[in-house]
This record gives C-alpha cells, sequence and structure tokens, in this order.
C-alpha cells in the first residue's frame, strides 16, 4: 500500500486531508487519473458540421474537439507542434484549417501539418510533415451525443467505463424527443477549491442540502427540482446508487412520482405541454425497460472523475459541469445548459431563465456550494488541518449489500455517505499504481 492509498480508508470511512492540498498528489493525480481515465468535453450539437469546433481541457492539457471533412470528430492537444503555442485561440467555431498564431504552422482538421512557411528556403523541404501534426487522443468516443475522450491507449471502451451507469443514462438521453441540445454559450468561473469537493458534492452529497441550501427552499420560487424532499415533503422513498468506477447518481425516486408531478406542472402551462410530459414518457416506454419509464428524470450525480450532472425534470434545464482541475487548491467550474431540442418554446424559456438563476455563478444554490468548496479547501491546508481526517461514516458498514432488484449499481439511503466512499474507493485505486488503467 502506497501513500495516497493509505490516505483513502474506506473500511474505516476515513479520507486524509492531504490529499486535497499536496502539490505531489495533485500532480499524480493528473498523471494516474486524468490522463488515463475517460473525461467529457461536450456534446455533438455543439459540433454539427464539417470544420466545427469547441475548445476545452482534459486536467490541465488545453485539447481541441474538432469534427473532420470526413464527419469524424477529433480530440487533439491544442499545441502547435513547433513551439507549443495554441493553435485554437477561440471558444468554438469553424475551421477547414487552424494556423498557430507564433510561426504560422497550420493544420488539417484530421491533424496533419499541412502548411510551413520557409519550408523551402529554412527546411530544405526536408521536413517530415507527416511526423509533426498535431497530437491526437487515441481514445474518442460518443454515448448518446455525449463526447469523451482518453489519451490512455490501452483503455477499455467508453461503454465499459461508464458500466452500468449507462442504465440510467439512457433515460436521460431517450426522454429527448429531438434529442439532447446544448444552449449556446457557457458560464465559467475559478473557485479557490480542490476538484475532488466539487466531484464527490455531485456523486452523492445530499447531507448538506438541508443545510447549506436551506433559504433557496423557502424562497417562492420554481424549485429546479420539483420533488425534492425539502421541498415536496411527500415522505418518498429517495435512493442513491454508486458504481464500480467511482460515478455515483442520487435522488432517484422509482415509483413514477417524477413523471405524476411533471403532469400537474405541465397543466399550469397549458395543453402543449401536457402533451409533451406525455410524448416524453411513451417514449422512454417503446425504448426501455418499464423500470427506466419509471424514473422519469435521474436528479443528480457524477461521472468520476470531474463531470457532473442535473436531471429532475423534463421542464427543467438539464445542467452540465466540468470541474476542471488548476491546482491543489483551484479549480474552473465550466457549465452548460441543456433541453430536448424539441421541447415546447414555453419550456426552453423557462429552463433558460432557471439555470443561471440557480446552479451558476451568481445562482442562488451555487454561491452556496462556491464558498463550501472555497472554505473546506482554506481549512484544509493549515499545518494543524492538514493532519486530520474527514469523515464519510455515515452508513458505513450498510452497502455490502445494498442492492435493489431488477436495478444496476449499489444503493443507499439518500442521506448517506455510501457514494463519496466510492469516489474515494476509486481515486485510491488509480493512485495505487501509475501504470494502472482504468478499471473496465
Amino acid at each position: 500500500m502506497n501513500k495516497s492509498q493509505a490516505d483513502v480508508r474506506v473500511d474505516a470511512g476515513l479520507v486524509s486531508r492531504r490529499i486535497f492540498f499536496d502539490p505531489e498528489v495533485y500532480q499524480e493525480e493528473l498523471a494516474r487519473i486524468f490522463a488515463k481515465c475517460w473525461l467529457f468535453l461536450g456534446h455533438e450539437s455543439q459540433i454539427p458540421n464539417a470544420g466545427d469546433y469547441i475548445a476545452g481541457y482534459m486536467g490541465e492539457d488545453p485539447v481541441v474537439t474538432w469534427r473532420g471533412e470526413d464527419g469524424k470528430v477529433r480530440v487533439f492537444l491544442n499545441s502547435c507542434r513547433h513551439r507549443g503555442m495554441k493553435v485554437c485561440r477561440t471558444d468554438c467555431g469553424n475551421a477547414k484549417r487552424m494556423q498557430c498564431s507564433f510561426h504560422g504552422w497550420t493544420y488539417s482538421t484530421n491533424g496533419d501539418l499541412v502548411g510551413v512557411p520557409s519550408l523551402r528556403e529554412g527546411y530544405r523541404n526536408e521536413l517530415d510533415r507527416a511526423q509533426w501534426g498535431l497530437l491526437r487522443a487515441p481514445k474518442v468516443a460518443s454515448y448518446g451525443g455525449l463526447v469523451f475522450a482518453s489519451w490512455d491507449e490501452g483503455a477499455g471502451s467508453l461503454d465499459d467505463y461508464l458500466g452500468d451507469l449507462r442504465w440510467y443514462v439512457d433515460v436521460l438521453i431517450e426522454r429527448q424527443l429531438g434529442g439532447l441540445e446544448f444552449l449556446p454559450g457557457q458560464q465559467r468561473y475559478a473557485l479557490k477549491a480542490n476538484w475532488k469537493i466539487a466531484g464527490e458534492n455531485f456523486a452523492g452529497d445530499t447531507y448538506h442540502l438541508g443545510h447549506s441550501h436551506a433559504s433557496l427552499f423557502k424562497l417562492d420560487v420554481r424549485q429546479i427540482n420539483p420533488i425534492n424532499p425539502l421541498a415536496y415533503g411527500k415522505g418518498l422513498l429517495y435512493n442513491n446508487v454508486s458504481f464500480a468506477n467511482g460515478h455515483g447518481l442520487t435522488g432517484l425516486v422509482t415509483g413514477g412520482e417524477r413523471f405524476e408531478l411533471d403532469l400537474k406542472l405541465a397543466a399550469e402551462l397549458g395543453p402543449e405541454v401536457v402533451e409533451y410530459v406525455r410524448e416524453c414518457r411513451h417514449r422512454l416506454e417503446t425504448r426501455l425497460s418499464p423500470r427506466q419509464a419509471a424514473l422519469h428524470a435521474l436528479a443528480f450525480g457524477n461521472v468520476f472523475p470531474n463531470f457532473s450532472l442535473n436531471d429532475f425534470s423534463a421542464l427543467r434545464p438539464i445542467g452540465i459541469y466540468l470541474w476542471h482541475p488548476r491546482g491543489p487548491g483551484a479549480l474552473e467550474s465550466w457549465q452548460w445548459c441543456a433541453i430536448d431540442a424539441q421541447a415546447p418554446q414555453v419550456i426552453k424559456d423557462i429552463c433558460r431563465i432557471d439555470f443561471p438563476r440557480t446552479q451558476a455563478v451568481a445562482g442562488i444554490a451555487a454561491q452556496d456550494d462556491t464558498e463550501n468548496f472555497e472554505q473546506v479547501t482554506e481549512a484544509t491546508r493549515g499545518v494543524i488541518g492538514r493532519q486530520l481526517d474527514f469523515n464519510y461514516q455515515m452508513n458505513l458498514g450498510n452497502d455490502a449489500a445494498a442492492t435493489k432488484e431488477g436495478y444496476p449499481g449499489k444503493f443507499a439511503p439518500y442521506v448517506s455517505e455510501t457514494n463519496q466512499l466510492g469516489f474515494y474507493r476509486r481515486w485510491a485505486q488509480l493512485m495505487g499504481d501509475g501504470a494502472q488503467r482504468p478499471r473496465t
């Protein structure tokens, strides 16, 4: 057992604070987690045409996701092979070529080096351009339009990486009558916080909701989660579900309650919206199993390591979040609002308004979370504070047999820390061996 593994004692429900501030641990994370795992980059609706691209990051490595002239999506390190300058300096757009603004080396959509100034005079035509194309991620795949990539050439398939989580994500994907669509634009903000605190929060921290977000549930505004127990108050059975590769979902209700409430909410918006909700249910029933159709929506969760989402209702915005690491005590939050491309206009307007009002930089909920993430990190890095452990002992010992017949994953009570322990169990596995690949 190495030091990183000793820092995460899952059987005792304890995690050392060291892993949240230690620069050496952070560098190991970049190499052993962000350079090995499948990482989310964006959605195909953002790059529908040949030449479309979006810029992003895999860990701290800048990348560009670019649809080629042949229609294939490729992911490249956003760094010129000559002197390392970013070749793409805009967030998104369309280009048949990308030219480095430093010395003019030019690349095609398949990453080939197609233009070199002074090739004849300076290089005597001897530069082997075939060897100097953009560095390409060897693994790129899409699941339901969600685009992922991995730098690990030996990584298993994306389907295997997502594992049983796919059974639930299919509900989100298949409910959309016109397919998932990301609204233009993006929210970004910097936090003085460790990326893991944000990831584990979405993976399964429901314990904080009634305390950190208490004011949200007292406001006379549309609830982004219509049947949150603190607002709905119907005594429903909410579930947390964890998965083998550190993924976690929380707030699942399995008896069709989200659909029934959506129908009631839709009635207030008119017959077109009622029909829309019924069509969503019919689509789920014809494409998926009865148990999946009854879920209707997922609540929220995290795909290990740093891709979070929420999906509470067919009438509410779907939140997509990336927690980009920027050091042991810093991260960037990137957020998108996703909708059904064929949703009624009134629903699209609600989503456009409610997303920034709730889970965004100035949103009601995000301000609470940001305060938590930053102050936890600040109180962790001191000489005395770093000697302590974080406690994840809620429901400890009750998770071994937590299965639900007919449903994949490991179930736990809504207020528990089983999902967070699953997150750190996977973290410790990957950190334990620099050569270890993500489990499939």
